[in-house]
Order: C-alpha cells, then sequence, then structure tokens
C-alpha cells in the first residue's frame, strides 16, 4: 500500500465492485414494483451471463493486443454512460433497454476482470514488483530479487482480492439500502458514479504502465524463455492471427504447462460436479432441517468473511511448498461442504464456513501468483482470461445438474457427495511434484536449488579490492 498508484487502484476497484452490487439490486426491486419479478430477473441475469462468458476468452486476446489500462476505462465508462440510460429511459418492464443495458455489463466485466490482473503489478514500485531488474543487477532468475518480486506480487494480489471481497460484501447492503430508502432510478445513478470514480481512479493508477515488447521484434522462432515449446501466439505472426486463434492460445498455454493444467481441471470437476450441486443443495437442506433463512444469510456472510481473510492469507504464501499449502486451503472447501450434514450448530457451521471461504480464496491468490510467473508475458491476458472462463462457466452448469439430482437424491447425500470429492480430487492433486510448488521444472529453478557460485560476483571485487589496499599499504 505504499505505492499510492496501487492504493488508487485498488480504491478504484473497491468502487467498482459497489457499482456492480447495484446493478442485481435495481433490477430485483423494479421488477417487484412491476409485477413480473421472475421473467424481469431471469432475462436481465442470463443476458449478463451469456454476455461474459461468451466473450471472456476473446477479451483476453484483445488484452494482450491493446494498453489494458485503456480497456479498462473504456469498459467503465460504458457502464456509466449504460447505467445513466437506465436511469433515463427504464420503466421497470422488460424490454430493448433492460436487456441491452445487461449485456453491456456483462461485456465490460469480461473486459475489466481480467484486465485488472494484468494493471496491478505494474503499479508496484520496480524493485518490489513485476517490473524489470536493475541494470546492471543480478541476472540469475532464482536470486533474492526474484524472490522478493514473487513475494511482493503475491502479497499485491492478495491484498487486492481481499479489498475486492469487502466490497463485495458492503456492495449489495449499501445498494438495497439506498434502493429501498429512494428507488430504482437513483440506484442506477449511484452505480453509474460508482464507475465513473472507478474509471478516473483506474486511469490515474494506470498512468505509467509500461507496454508490453511489440511481438514483431521477435524472430520467429524464439522460444518464450520458461521451456515450453514456441507456440504461435508467441511469434511475430499474433498481429495478423484472427482473436479466435489467439484466444485459443490463452487455452493452450495452460495446457502446455503441467501443473496449470491440473488445476483447471480441477476447478472445472470442482465447480460442475460439487460446488455447483452443492450450491442448489444447500438451502434445501437448511429448511428441511428446520433452519431459517437467516440462518443461510448467516452462513453465507461467514464464508465471504472467509474470503478476505483467505485474500490476506493467500499474500503471504510463497516458496517451493507454495502449491502444496494452497491445494490444503483448498480442501478445507471440502470440510464446509459436509459441516451442514454433522453438526447442528450455528456457530459450528460458521466456523466451518468461514475456513472454507479462506481456503477457497487463498487457495485463488497463490494460483493467480503462479500463473503470472510460469506465463509468457504477452500471453498474461489470455492465460487470465482462460483461467476465468474454466473457473466460471461449468457454474451453471453444475446448478443445473444439482437441480436434477435433488429429483433423486436427497439433499445431505449430494453434501456428502459434494464434500468427499473435493477432499479426495484435492489431495490426488498434491501427488504431482509440479503442483505442490506450483511451478513447472521446465521454467525455472527454485531457490533452494540455485548455483552455489551465485555469491561468487560480491565476493569478486572485495578480493580484487583488498589486494589493491595491500598493494597501496606496501
Amino acid at each position: 500500500m505504499r505505492s499510492g498508484r496501487f492504493a488508487g487502484l485498488c480504491f478504484g476497484q473497491a468502487v467498482s465492485l459497489l457499482g456492480d452490487a447495484f446493478f442485481p439490486i435495481i433490477v430485483v426491486v423494479a421488477a417487484a414494483r412491476s409485477g413480473t419479478a421472475a421473467e424481469i430477473v431471469g432475462a436481465a441475469f442470463a443476458a449478463r451471463f451469456i454476455a461474459l462468458g461468451g466473450v471472456v476468452l476473446f477479451s483476453g486476446a484483445l488484452l494482450d493486443r491493446v494498453n489494458p489500462v485503456t480497456a479498462a476505462v473504456t469498459a467503465d465508462a460504458t457502464r456509466f454512460l449504460a447505467l445513466i440510460a437506465l436511469a433515463l429511459m427504464w420503466d421497470g418492464e422488460l424490454d430493448a433497454i433492460l436487456l441491452t443495458v445487461a449485456v453491456l455489463i456483462g461485456l465490460c466485466e469480461a473486459v475489466s476482470e481480467p484486465a485488472l490482473l494484468l494493471i496491478a503489478p505494474r503499479t508496484l514500485p520496480p524493485r518490489a514488483g513485476a517490473g524489470p531488474r536493475p541494470e546492471g543487477g543480478p541476472a540469475l532468475p532464482s536470486g533474492p530479487t526474484a524472490a522478493d518480486d514473487e513475494a511482493a506480487t503475491t502479497a499485491m494480489y492478495g491484498l487486492l482480492e481481499g479489498m475486492r471481497n469487502i466490497s463485495g460484501i458492503v456492495g449489495p447492503t449499501l445498494a438495497a439500502t439506498l434502493v429501498a430508502v429512494l428507488d430504482s432510478s437513483a440506484g442506477a445513478v449511484a452505480a453509474a458514479a460508482a464507475f465513473g470514480l472507478s474509471a478516473v481512479a483506474t486511469r490515474w493508477a494506470g498512468a505509467r504502465f509500461a507496454g508490453r515488447p511489440p511481438a514483431a521484434k521477435e524472430h520467429p522462432s524464439a522460444d518464450p524463455g520458461d521451456g515450453t515449446p514456441p507456440d504461435p501466439a508467441d511469434q511475430g505472426e499474433e498481429p495478423r492471427e484472427s482473436l479466435a486463434r489467439s484466444a485459443l492460445a490463452g487455452l493452450a498455454v495452460l495446457w502446455r504447462v503441467p501443473w496449470l493444467r491440473q488445476m483447471q481441471i480441477l476447478a472445472v470437476v470442482h465447480v460442475l460436479l460439487a460446488v455447483g450441486p452443492w450450491m442448489v443443495a444447500l438451502p434445501v437442506f437448511l429448511i428441511e432441517e428446520g433452519r431459517s433463512a437467516s440462518v443461510y444469510g448467516f452462513v453465507l456472510g461467514a464464508f465471504a468473511i472467509g474470503t478476505v481473510v483467505g485474500a490476506l492469507v493467500g499474500g503471504r504464501i510463497t516458496g517451493r511448498r507454495r502449491g502444496l499449502y494452497a491445494l490444503a486451503l483448498l480442501g478445507l472447501f471440502g470440510v464446509t461442504a459436509l459441516s451442514p450434514v454433522f453438526t447442528g450448530s450455528v456457530l459450528l457451521l460458521a466456523a466451518a464456513f468461514v475456513a472454507g471461504g479462506i481456503g477457497q480464496q487463498a487457495f485463488d491468490v497463490v494460483k493467480m501468483a503462479g500463473l503470472r510467473r510460469e506465463v509468457p508475458e504477452r500471453l498474461h491476458g489470455r492465460a487470465f482470461s482462460a483461467d476465468f472462463f474454466f473457473s466460471f462457466a461449468s457454474l451453471p452448469l453444475g446448478q443445473l445438474l444439482g437441480a436434477a439430482m435433488l429429483r433423486f437424491l436427497a439433499p445431505g447425500t449430494i453434501m456428502l457427495w459434494a464434500g468427499l470429492l473435493v477432499l479426495v480430487t484435492t489431495a490426488a492433486a498434491t501427488l504431482g511434484a509440479d503442483a505442490r510448488r506450483f511451478s513447472s521444472r521446465k521454467t525455472r529453478p527454485e531457490p533452494e536449488s540455485a548455483p552455489v557460485a551465485a555469491p561468487a560476483t560480491p565476493r569478486a571485487p572485495r578480493t580484487e579490492g583488498a589486494r589493491d589496499a595491500d598493494a597501496d599499504a606496501r
């Protein structure tokens, strides 16, 4: 937080998340007052999701070609204008204005989410973030400077995610209060103001953003520098490729790195077969057990608080065993999924949900830092977008699967299945050496395995200087 520009980016994103929270509240309240709540809410949410999931891979390809700051500011400005139009022209009915605004918001989210992950490291001071090494500095990739860079970058992602999670908790309450006291139009204006502030803060924070080196300057057969085979997306032909081919390169780069491939498969398995069904079964199970809706809200709030703590915890995890620690924390979500079946204590449930939030968010932070470290810089936009796609796109399918499972299985059985699946698959993922380190053997050596000759560079000048001093003395 000593970097003013990083603090400004955090402020901008926190305010932007407040704006994100307003849109669903506005739609729900206005739909309820118009008397067609289900139709309006379903159409608006579906339009937003389809737009987001349908273009997120292409947005990463776009971000690797343009300045991410410009893309993020444009996304905020577009949402500002869309919400002003909603405030002035929408009458609470299902019409083209609402659907257009919902699509625009989904499209802008698909751009701003990965853009933030690209911008944030560049707002840190060069020696503490991901900037270039000082001229004349050590060239060894595993030296102390590299370790400091990794720690700073991981901590940066942890702090950023923590602040975003806080806004995610505060945003819906603030939005609901404002819309209840005033009206939906006032809520839309407030959301537009939030995106306007976010655009200004992001533009200021990214004023010194250093664009990536043009790919055309590189030799077509150049190796990306991480030990992986050269990819067409890394070469000089990239500017002439279509967005579709560039987007596929983002999927390919995740697939080529063994531990990243394992984590994407793990994410799809968890979201599709465990998290989605569990989310559907949880409220049904609590109701059948005689719990009130307030208990459901209470445990979800506990999980959200856990994500704030987990982001900060994940920001402190570095070193050779970072993957093992991250996977162990992810396993806590399995305990969360099982807890409603084995305990009726609200306090124990809350503790289990806090633990699950900590584990899930800590894992995400460490994975983001590892992805940025392992993937060539010119592919960062596509890689982050592909990672977001894998973690996000299968959730609706998982929820549909959960709804189908409820016709044949008891909610408690579904929750047992979800918890055990998370525990077993997460434990299995730790069997891979690369996964335990969140690092590929082909990329760069770990600090512990660095050549012993590294200290020779500072010793040589001292020895020569000592000889000169002895000669002068004589």
